[in-house]
């Protein structure tokens, strides 16, 4: 009797553990949902899980989103304004006669000038960057005293080096556009430094024109001359010469300071 009651229970075992395998075609040791995620076989996971995904914002945008901050070199608003005004001046690299056919004026004639100008990822290789580290002063970039600073320098380096990308954010007013609060010394000169005195400076400024000066600046504007050449409207020679406007946030707190006096 005490047989068939042991083998009645064994039976009862067997058909039990059949019916909780059916729920899991891959056997009993499948894990289930709400199981805990860790490996508890003593085994140790040698798997490389670093994510190679390339997050760069390819878009041009700087905020905004959720997604990750783009903090690469943003060309027009970084790099091209240290080229207009220190290296596209008349019969050097403009766009008129680009000095040894390299045109400097944007990131389109850049980029289908030769190949060597800007080789995308090799500051070494690329003939913009060697040029303005060379010592000997006749072939350095350009040529002193108006030799770009270090500061500059490694902007430029740092675009390259990140790819040489077309990035735009010139226009991006994440942090605002200040209009409100505009001074000749807190506004007006960092404007000029970026994108004007690299011509319109030193000892011998373009066209006699030194806009380092506040009496000169403060000139140009009240004649309707400053306005006029940034924004290239009609009649007027445009300023920066050869290539695009200067960024709108900027030719705003231009109209903004003449508007309120010029302080």
């Amino acid at each position: 009797m005490q047989n068939r009651l042991a083998l009645a229970s064994v039976a009862i075992a067997f058909v039990l553990l059949i019916a909780a395998c059916a729920d899991y075609p891959e056997g009993p040791f499948h894990r289930r949902d709400g199981d805990d995620d860790h490996d508890t076989t003593g085994q140790t996971d040698t798997t490389d899980h670093t994510d190679t995904t390339d997050h760069s914002d390819t878009t041009g945008n700087t905020g905004g989103g959720t997604g990750p901050r783009d903090t690469s070199v943003c060309f027009t608003r970084d790099v091209l304004p240290i080229l207009i005004s220190n290296c596209t001046m008349a019969d050097c690299h403009d766009a008129y006669k680009p000095e040894e056919g390299v045109n400097l004026t944007s990131y389109d004639a850049i980029m289908r000038g030769r190949k060597t100008t800007v080789v995308p990822g090799s500051p070494s290789s690329s003939e913009l960057y060697r040029s303005l580290l060379e010592k000997d002063a006749d072939e350095r970039m350009p040529p002193p005293p108006r030799s770009l600073t270090n500061a500059q320098i490694a902007i430029i380096e740092r675009w390259i080096r990140e790819g040489a990308r077309n990035r735009d954010c010139s226009n991006d007013t994440s942090g605002g556009c200040n209009t409100t609060d505009v001074t000749y010394t807190a506004t007006i000169v960092p404007i000029m430094t970026r994108w004007c005195t690299g011509c319109h400076g030193g000892a011998a400024p373009s066209a006699g024109m030194d806009l380092t000066n506040r009496i000169t600046v403060e000139a140009q504007a009240r004649m309707g001359f400053l306005v006029g050449t940034v924004t290239h409207a009609s009649g007027y020679t445009p300023m920066p010469p050869g290539g695009s406007k200067i960024d709108e946030c900027s030719i705003a707190q231009i109209n903004a300071w003449i508007a309120t006096g010029m302080k």
